[in-house]
């Protein structure tokens, strides 16, 4: 007797300890939610037609950037804007041609010296085959394939500027720090972001802000500044789109990060923040923003967007008082 009870309480010991242990290996359902915020950003139609943004956010984004592909894995590395930039122009390829035939992925001002365009166009000996290797399921790419091709021609023989209208950095130089996407909150909020004014005609409008203190976050990119490396990083608001001398400065803090979409609707992290009175702007009215940053090396900030750039970035950088 005392034999089976012993069994039986080992028995239900070892039960109730394997019901513990698989509580404990439940799923947590809240592992599954994307927190990005989802901020208002125009889709890619919206984008100006041949601009480096339209290229990442038609054609490397959704046909370059598959799992195990230009994801990060080795470049070049597509999966954001500022990435796919500083990973072309003018770097050195890694394979090549039989006859070595090319220096670098993109050669400002010849696409036939490039070795972007080349694996786009030609099935090259003892590579992987002609680019992209893997299509996703509903893509444009079949059908488009040609407008595309000339559409990277064009922005090659144009002079591989960056999506802002700067000019092509030379081979070795250092490059400059690219501002790609801009979130405002309430001031302490970061999952509430402001929206956008809808704009039948352009698709989007000014971020419309209200109450009086707001945080504006920037996301920004450099390929010798990390995080902490900016000498300078600061903005203006303007009246006027295009003169900002007589804007203060707005320092930009190290702080976050906040997780939300950049320019082409990709999530990543959003790590400088200026905290901004806006009690003084009138309802209705429109302010412009510019921002300025310095990777330590470059002996002037880099004004984004600048004189250079699309009225469409102008736009994307603003602001309106509800």
């Amino acid at each position: 007797m005392k034999s089976k009870l012993l069994t039986i309480l080992i028995v239900a010991f070892v039960a109730v300890n394997y019901i513990a242990c698989k509580k404990t290996e439940v799923k947590n359902p809240y592992d599954e939610i994307d927190r990005t915020v989802q901020n208002d950003n125009p889709d890619a139609d919206a984008i100006p037609v041949g601009n480096f943004a339209w290229l990442h956010a038609k054609i490397f984004k959704p046909t370059c950037a598959n799992s195990g592909c230009h994801d990060g894995t080795f470049e070049p590395e597509f999966r954001t804007i500022a990435s796919s930039y500083n990973s072309l122009v003018n770097r050195p390829v890694i394979a090549n041609d039989p006859a070595e035939s090319f220096s670098y992925r993109v050669v400002p001002g010849n696409h036939s010296a490039s070795w972007l365009h080349e694996r786009m166009t030609v099935d090259v000996e003892n590579t992987s085959g002609m680019m992209p290797a893997v299509i996703d399921e509903g893509s444009d790419y079949p059908e488009m394939r040609d407008f595309y091709i000339s559409k990277i021609e064009e922005w090659i023989d144009g002079g591989a500027q960056d999506m802002f209208g700067n000019p092509a950095p030379s081979a070795g130089a250092n490059g400059e720090p690219l501002v790609f996407g801009m979130v405002i909150f309430p001031s302490g909020n970061t999952t509430d972001a402001f929206p956008r004014e809808e704009n039948l005609e352009l698709g989007f409008g000014p971020i419309l802000v209200s109450g009086n203190n707001v945080d504006f976050w920037f996301t920004a990119y450099d390929d010798n500044a990390g995080l902490n490396n900016y000498t300078s990083f600061k903005m203006k608001l303007s009246q006027s789109l295009s003169d900002f001398s007589s804007s203060p400065e707005i320092p930009c803090v190290l702080s976050g990060p906040v997780a939300a979409l950049d320019f082409t609707n990709n999530p990543t992290a959003y790590y400088y923040k200026a905290s901004v009175d806006v009690s003084s702007i009138p309802s209705g009215e429109t302010r412009y923003v510019r921002v300025y940053v310095n990777d330590g090396i470059q002996t002037t900030d880099t004004e984004t967007p600048n004189s250079a750039s699309n009225y469409f970035w102008y736009l994307l950088f603003s602001i309106k008082k509800a």
